[in-house]
């Protein structure tokens, strides 16, 4: 629920001049007939104040009828109906689908009025802020009044909109007038936007929803059914479909394991590979953790796995687990819940940067054998083995602390490993957790290979490098329902093409065949990376839908830091208006990029190259 705590600049007056409201209870179940939204502050824009959209929901559950909407601002941009809530679209970041309005200059606040058919008893109302950019993000509506047949029934903060990329709270701000868990189910069997966070970033979840199921984890949570069921279908079924993929269970699977894979790196080699006679059979193996990627005072990590003989993952009930501190909260580590972020399934201990040096010990029921063996590749694809046959030694799966991305920081940087006691090479290089269940963060370190962490030597170059490149994607050139691309493509610091594996990239939403009613549809996220990108074929472009209150993420994720200086962008062709239209990149967490993809058309495809040079 939104803030109701008084929010006035100091001197007792808002940007427009209204003076400040006391505190007052928000009433249960106001019931009334016209509401009056005053706006009486932004976050910081001296000049325009906006909104993005509203939602209102009667004590029945239902959206009431509106009968008009009008305003006192004397200059305003884009219609003012846009901001009631329509079924199918969602709240954007197109300016031209929001509503903004000059407040400098009144003499009294912007306010909108909404008159409803007849008298209703009020629920829930939901407040979208202006989202068009982070900078234009701040003529968003900060306090605001909202009154009910002239009777106030909120006054508070709303929240910026920018904050909802942190990804952990949503962008709408939720007012609740009633704590009722009928009335409340009722709203979610209406409300699309109450989609549990767990259920929309855990892929395991999003995958696994059936058709005629519905997403039961609380009463704030609707299906995803009924959260697509007014979606378009999308192209000839009979020409996309490839052949039958089995029972329900194996398309979920299938479904689920285009989400993750491990990953191994293509930056410059670093990483040394010792002769395996060399090293004995593992009876205890010894973690000490050096160094972490940038908190004061903590370390921590989120579990640990282990590849024993013909590279299956060993069975940690019968290891043994221990630690120099928190030992108690170690055998987290070994519970297989790792793609979480949960902290209660993490292990986090205090750490100074100049104290020794956190240990965890693992013992063995058995000396596990350093033997080269032929294995499927594991798989961001989540419980699927892909049809690549490498040799894997034994060596140990990492999932890196999680809890949020700023908690991230948290994570283990730099670790040495000893066998029995005996040291395996140097320090150990282990890639920064996101922070967020896109994909599958596992990093896999074989015994006898193992990413040394030393510098890098900086090439002659001023491109960016990295772990992690993310491509937010923010809006399309009109589709409401899908976006998509033909392709991506990354060149090094000598702008050589960068060679990008299956194992390197996730999508989130993998693509269509998310969707309850698609069935292998070939536009899958592994085309974004075949090369063929100038086509108008659907079997070499990416589609996905478009998800209540998230974006559509593009990663590229590599084992070690590898130099960029140039991506590019083929814009979707098959439906030029589901093409990506604002987008951003970011390395690391740092945004480095931001701007508009151009649209394609029927007989072009269009390109952004990103320059990524320093």
């Amino acid at each position: 629920m939104a803030d109701t705590s008084e929010n006035s600049p100091e001197d007792g007056t808002d940007c427009n001049g209204a003076e400040p409201m006391g505190r007052f209870e928000i009433p249960e179940l106001p019931s009334g007939r016209t509401l009056r939204f005053i706006l009486l502050s932004t976050w910081d824009d001296p000049h325009f104040i906006g909104l993005n959209t509203i939602e209102v929901f009667a004590a029945n559950g239902q959206r009431p009828e509106i009968e008009r909407v009008e305003t006192n601002a004397k200059e305003s941009f884009g219609p003012l109906e846009s901001l009631m809530y329509e079924h199918g679209r969602w709240p954007c970041t197109d300016p031209q689908r929001m509503w903004t309005a000059r407040c400098d200059g009144m003499t009294e606040p912007v306010y909108i009025i909404i008159t409803l058919k007849e008298d209703e008893c009020i629920a829930m109302i939901r407040v979208w802020n202006y989202d068009q950019s982070r900078v234009y993000a701040l003529r968003g509506v900060r306090d605001l009044r909202i009154e009910l047949d002239g009777q106030p029934i909120f006054q508070g903060e709303i929240s910026c909109a920018f904050t909802s990329n942190s990804d952990v709270h949503p962008m709408g701000d939720t007012i609740l007038f009633t704590t009722d868990e009928a009335i409340l189910e009722k709203i979610a069997e209406n409300d699309v936007c109450l989609v549990d966070d767990e259920v929309v970033t855990s892929s395991l979840d999003l995958f696994a929803i059936d058709p005629d199921t519905r997403v039961t984890n609380s009463p704030s949570t609707t299906s995803l059914t009924s959260a697509i069921v007014h979606r378009p279908s999308t192209g000839d079924r009979k020409k996309l479909r490839s052949a039958s993929r089995g029972a329900p269970e194996e398309r979920v699977t299938g479904a689920i394991a285009e989400m993750s894979v491990e990953r191994p790196s293509v930056a410059p080699v670093v990483d040394v590979e010792r002769d395996v006679s060399e090293l004995p059979s593992v009876k205890v193996l010894h973690m000490e953790l050096t160094e972490n990627w940038g908190s004061p005072d903590c370390i921590g990590l989120t579990g640990l796995q282990f590849l024993g003989p013909k590279g299956v993952m060993l069975d940690a009930t019968g290891c043994q687990i221990t630690a120099s501190a928190a030992s108690e909260t170690a055998q987290r580590l070994l519970n297989g819940r790792n793609l979480t972020r949960n902290r209660d399934d993490m292990w986090l201990i205090s750490f100074a940067p100049n104290g020794p040096p956190p240990r965890i010990t693992v013992t063995f029921p058995e000396p596990v054998p350093l033997i080269d063996v032929p294995c499927f590749q594991r798989g961001i694809a989540i419980g699927k083995q892909r049809e690549t046959r490498i040799h894997l030694k034994a060596g140990i799966c990492v999932w890196n602390y999680n809890a949020s991305p700023e908690m991230s920081y948290a994570g283990v940087r730099s670790a040495q490993l000893y066998v029995n006691g005996k040291p395996i090479m140097g320090s150990i290089l282990l890639r920064k957790a996101p922070g967020y269940v896109y994909f599958d963060f596992v990093q896999d370190i074989a015994f006898n290979k193992c990413i040394l962490f030393r510098p890098l030597s900086r090439p002659n170059t001023r491109s960016i490098n990295g772990f992690i490149y993310q491509l937010q994607l923010l809006s399309t050139w009109g589709d409401e329902f899908y976006i998509g691309l033909n392709g991506i493509e990354f060149y090094d610091h000598q702008d050589q093409l960068i060679k990008v594996h299956p194992q390197n990239l996730a999508a989130f939403p993998e693509s269509v065949n998310i969707l309850p009613t698609v069935n292998g549809d070939p536009r899958t996220s592994e085309n974004l990376i075949d090369g063929v990108n100038d086509t108008a074929s659907a079997s070499h472009m990416w589609l996905t839908p478009v998800l209540p209150n998230r974006y559509a993420r593009i990663f590229v994720i590599f084992d070690l830091p590898t130099y960029v200086s140039q991506i590019r962008i083929y814009n979707y062709r098959k439906t030029p208006e589901r093409g990506v239209r604002h987008i951003t990149i970011s390395v690391d967490d740092l945004i480095v990029f931001s701007g508009e993809v151009p649209p394609s058309s029927q007989e072009k495809t269009a390109l952004l190259a990103v320059s990524l040079r320093e």
